[in-house]
């Protein structure tokens, strides 16, 4: 069976980003190149302050590279405006962090819709739509609760599940087990790991965890802002 569009979500050629420091300007990426393709789980590795971060905002168009090209389903970055960039992240482009970041006046369901009113679902489905997320992610019993009233491992599902929410063509993980105990962790896993599986979600993951790497379809390793030796497919 022929799948639908391109065969790469991503393709970074030539990345470089530099940030100026004072009067310096200092590298954190420094000519990556990096496909990847529909349905992958891509772990990217590396010690701290190698660009893996840098790495994942550019591809999540949150920021430009200095020089290269991303395109996202075949779509070049370069020259899109401001609002189709946010178009682009809000739709085509879910995101999860190390630390969460929910709202926390809001309930698991309600953090969940926030992608969905953006983009102007209406009201009913948005709520049909996170109550179905939340029981993917094993937390429908705990739809009205705060972030306050979760676990770490509760919130980081319910994070997972917003980054779902329109039905993106690629999740960008940023250590999400690194705020984690090793048990939580593991359970986060099998959840990406079952998603990623089961529905062909695309995910690159940021990450010092060598669980995920080991479960991972790829390993791509980075040092000093540039690809180091990433593993064959």
């Amino acid at each position: 069976m022929q799948t639908k569009g391109p065969a790469l979500t991503v393709e970074a050629t030539n990345i470089h980003k530099s940030y100026l420091l004072g009067a310096t300007a200092v590298g954190a990426l420094r000519g990556v190149d990096l496909t990847v393709r529909r349905g992958e789980f891509v772990a990217l590795m590396g010690p701290s302050g190698c660009g893996k971060t840098t790495l994942l905002n550019v591809i999540g168009a949150i920021d430009l590279p200095s020089r290269g090209a991303v395109k996202i389903e075949g779509v070049d970055l370069q020259g899109l405006s401001d609002d189709c960039l946010a178009d682009l992240r809000r739709d085509r482009i879910g995101m999860v962090f190390q630390f969460y970041n929910l709202l926390p006046t809001l309930t698991a369901r309600e953090n969940v819709e926030v992608p969905m009113q953006f983009k102007g679902v209406r009201a009913a489905a948005r709520r049909s739509r996170a109550l179905e997320l939340l029981e993917r992610v094993g937390l429908k019993d705990r739809a009205h609760h705060k972030p306050s009233e979760l676990s770490g491992g509760e919130q980081q599902r319910v994070s997972i599940a917003r980054a779902l929410a329109n039905e993106p063509a690629l999740v960008l993980l940023d250590e999400p087990t690194g705020d984690l105990d090793s048990t939580t962790s593991t359970e986060v896993i099998a959840l990406l790991r079952d998603l990623n599986q089961r529905e062909q979600v695309t995910m690159v993951i940021a990450t010092h965890d060598r669980s995920i790497a080991e479960q991972s379809s790829r390993v791509v390793r980075l040092r000093d802002g540039k690809v180091e030796a990433p593993a064959a497919s």
